[in-house]
């Protein structure tokens, strides 16, 4: 049985998948997400649902998505988090990595090494 490899995200630069795009629409924040599975695209098709979804963002969701740009690392976006939001509690460093692996889990993201 193959192991699966360990990989540290601090070593990793995240960047978003192709297809997905960032869109401000009066002051809401959105990740749009195109459905392409087949299931979806038989929904699409019959059951008149619309091609793509929209995923509100707060703040701090659209802050993170805006800093992949292929080249920043983690540390780096934890710093300007920190920095723009604050980090009284120490947490941010957490909540960037919690934010990252949701985004993860729903293979939104593509990860490179530095």
């Amino acid at each position: 049985m193959k192991r699966k490899e360990r990989r540290n995200m601090l070593e990793e630069i995240p960047n978003l998948k192709d297809n997905l795009k960032l869109e401000v629409v009066e002051k809401e924040k959105f990740l749009i997400v195109p459905r392409s599975a087949w299931l979806e695209r038989v929904a699409i098709r019959v059951l008149k649902q619309p091609a793509i979804r929209r995923i509100k963002l707060d703040e701090h969701g659209y802050f993170i998505l805006t800093q992949m740009d292929g080249k920043t690392t983690i540390p780096e976006m934890e710093e300007r988090f920190s920095r723009t939001f604050g980090n009284e509690d120490g947490m941010s460093l957490a909540r960037l990595v919690r934010f990252l692996q949701v985004m993860d889990s729903y293979s939104w993201l593509k990860w490179e090494r530095e």
